[in-house]
């Protein structure tokens, strides 16, 4: 049993660590799939799990990567910066000339008919474009014939949201856009002037090569399955940061505290585009009838919590409560006491659909699986940076995990 010194000191190393892995991962930059912010965080991976004694295969898998010239929204002489909607649907530098058409619900909708149809998004920390409100939105915008689609991602962060796509094509099949909620208002005047705008999607659409990281242990044959996505929009260190630096963790640590048991480790990309990577892995996994747990790793374990007062937005020292623990039935009571006392994870839920990876992962079979999924205040922003984070706050999840990991296997 430890004495209070040694736990101290331990759980001391433990931010240490964290916090040294977060300052690496921001360092990589964007992670997009196929870029160079990506295959630079794999190769550390890659390294890190090898350190740990793994071997590491990798896998490539084609997904979307567009390098940008003009993405703008122009109207009334404002010209309004947009982020091209994944998979990207060039429109060349000439760019679509319509009307406006403000769809604020699908009643809206018929008013998009040979329109730029500004899709108002209600308020909430969006993430995918298939998912509602938005998903149904935007459908019904697209049946109505919208020339075009500019969706205004309304939430806390007031900044434009990139937004998850599926994988092999657009979910609309007009060019798309997403701006942030902040410049919507010379729109809705325009609009109601009966003006026209000018959407310009111009630059290089194309496809990149972006790894599934699979990594094994063979020691026995019982496994435990740890997995976590790389990929995500711009530097994504609140949402995949954490993650990352917490995946690392758990493996070192499981190398020493089960010697008997087997490891896979899957560090998955195209997650942004509907978890493209580990619908590609799966099928290289361990048979679910050998593997005693599965420990996925979401996004956004940890980021800071925020202070709204008077206009100001002030970053605070404890940990936004917007995240949730998901487990398997087998797993729920002593889940609930691993995750005791930290915000938002002391209720576990049945999995969700689409939340992440778990599902996919636990309809292959997978009986005794959780993760973590957190949407932070900057989930999918360019806002989404080290200073969103802070390993003190990071180490009790990953403690957490840890418990519950050792509560599963025995």
């Amino acid at each position: 049993m430890q004495t209070l010194a040694e736990q101290t000191a331990d759980d001391e190393a433990l931010v240490a660590r964290l916090a040294e892995d977060l300052r690496h991962h921001a360092g990589f930059g964007e992670k997009y799939s196929g870029g160079p912010g990506d295959q630079a965080t794999a190769d550390w991976i890659a390294e890190r799990m090898q350190a740990a004694g793994l071997r590491v295969d990798r896998h490539q898998i084609d997904t979307p990567y567009f390098t940008p010239r003009v993405c703008t929204l122009r109207c009334a002489g404002d010209s309004l910066d947009v982020l091209p909607q994944a998979p990207v649907m060039t429109t060349g530098s000439a760019g679509i000339t319509a009307p406006l058409a403000i769809i604020h619900s699908t009643h809206d909708a018929a008013r998009a008919a040979n329109a730029i149809a500004i899709v108002v998004a209600p308020f909430r920390r969006h993430a995918a474009i298939w998912l509602p409100p938005i998903g149904p939105l935007v459908s019904a915008a697209v049946e109505a014939g919208a020339k075009a689609i500019v969706i205004v991602t309304t939430g806390p962060s007031g900044e434009a949201v990139a937004l998850n796509a599926p994988l092999d094509a657009p979910f609309t099949p007009v060019p798309s856009a997403v701006l942030a909620p902040r410049a919507l208002e010379p729109l809705l005047a325009a609009a109601a002037r009966g003006e026209v705008a000018t959407l310009i999607l111009d630059g290089a659409a194309e496809r990149r090569q972006t790894a599934n990281l699979m990594a094994t242990l063979d020691r026995g044959p019982r496994w435990l399955a740890f997995s976590t996505p790389r990929t995500g929009w711009f530097d994504c260190v609140g949402e995949r940061g954490t993650g990352t630096a917490a995946f690392l963790a758990l493996l070192d640590w499981a190398v020493q505290r089960f010697p008997d048991h087997s490891l896979f480790a899957l560090n998955s990309g195209g997650h942004e585009y509907r978890f493209g990577g580990t619908h590609h892995a799966l099928d290289l996994a361990p048979p679910p009838q050998a593997t005693t747990l599965w420990t996925h790793i979401g996004a956004t374990l940890a980021a800071r919590d925020v202070l709204e007062f008077r206009g100001q937005q002030i970053l605070l020292p404890s940990a936004d409560p917007q995240r949730v623990l998901m487990v398997t039935e087998p797993l729920r009571a002593a889940a609930q006491e691993a995750f005791d006392g930290l915000s938002g994870l002391e209720c576990p839920q049945p999995i969700a659909a689409e939340a992440g990876e778990l599902s996919t992962i636990t309809a292959r079979g997978y009986d005794k699986a959780f993760a973590m999924l957190g949407v932070h205040r900057w989930f999918h922003t360019r806002q989404d940076t080290l200073d969103k984070v802070d390993a003190a706050l990071l180490a009790p999840v990953v403690r957490a995990h840890m418990r519950l990991i050792e509560a599963a296997v025995s």
